[in-house]
């Protein structure tokens, strides 16, 4: 799979130019650091390990709020004079700024405030901005990262369904690795042990009393040969259901993974 493309490779491949994107490269320490903050905590609610995949989704996600909450009061050609991030009080991450626009210099001061839910969609910071710069309702770069992250919201569906593909992978081979090697000895004791009736039929004596001997032309020898010719059958389905069919299984997710991967890379190469 090809590796989804950074914070720095999608600002320099962007078309647009200007303030925002001067605070974005200028607060790119502080975004890692943001990405870091969404990855303990992630790791610490859900116990598992935070993939390349997770911080991607995090940064897309981490700088499209944070564009949003900026871009709504600004233009791209006011100049970024100054920009200062540091730590508040609470422990939040306090970004102010100030923006030349004209003649006029305005204060631009915004805290993220994280806010996890119950997944990495909902893992996220929201923005408390405050300014006097007048309102200018652009969202043109934040709906960018917005086009981007749905991308690779798709892209995460793949994602999920390969991991579960590999995790079906080697759980078959698992499967495989013990049943393979097994003797037909072996597979009569696991059927044995299984109570299975091919394992438990009736003795001849049994058979007569029960009147079934006209079943086999009242021949032991008969009876005894389907008996053989029976338990044979039901080694030959366990090898089926054990070996056979997990080997099928396995060559067509193994087909099948090959199919979503190419999917994946369209997509984590477009974004």
């Amino acid at each position: 799979m090809k590796p989804i493309k950074s914070y720095q490779q999608f600002v320099n491949e962007s078309k647009g130019t200007g303030l925002i994107y001067t605070i974005l490269d200028a607060l790119e320490p502080t975004i890692l650091k943001m990405v870091n903050e969404v990855e303990a905590w992630f790791v610490k609610k859900f116990e598992r390990p935070f993939s390349d995949f997770d911080r991607e989704m995090t940064r897309l996600q981490v700088i499209a709020d944070l564009v949003k909450s900026i871009e709504y009061y600004t233009e791209p050609t006011d100049t970024l004079l100054s920009i200062t991030p540091s730590t508040s009080r609470k422990g939040n991450i306090e970004i102010s700024a100030q923006i030349q626009r004209g003649t006029e210099t305005y204060s631009l001061k915004t805290e993220a405030i994280i806010a996890g839910g119950y997944n990495i969609q909902r893992a996220h910071y929201r923005y408390l901005t405050s300014t006097k710069l007048p309102r200018t309702g652009r969202s043109e770069i934040s709906k960018e990262y917005t086009e981007k992250i749905k991308k690779l919201t798709k892209a995460e569906k793949l994602n999920f369904d390969i991991e579960n593909m590999e995790r079906d992978i080697a759980r078959v081979k698992e499967k495989l690795a013990k049943h393979s090697p097994m003797t037909d000895a072996q597979i009569e004791q696991e059927l044995i042990d299984a109570n299975d009736y091919s394992f438990n039929m009736p003795s001849w004596e049994q058979i007569i009393k029960n009147d079934a001997a006209k079943n086999y032309n009242n021949s032991e020898e008969e009876y005894n040969a389907s008996v053989v010719k029976y338990k044979a059958s039901k080694i030959d389905f366990w090898k089926t259901q054990n070996i056979q069919w997990p080997t099928d299984r396995l060559k067509s997710l193994e087909k099948e993974i090959i199919k979503l991967k190419g999917k994946l890379d369209v997509i984590t190469a477009s974004v």
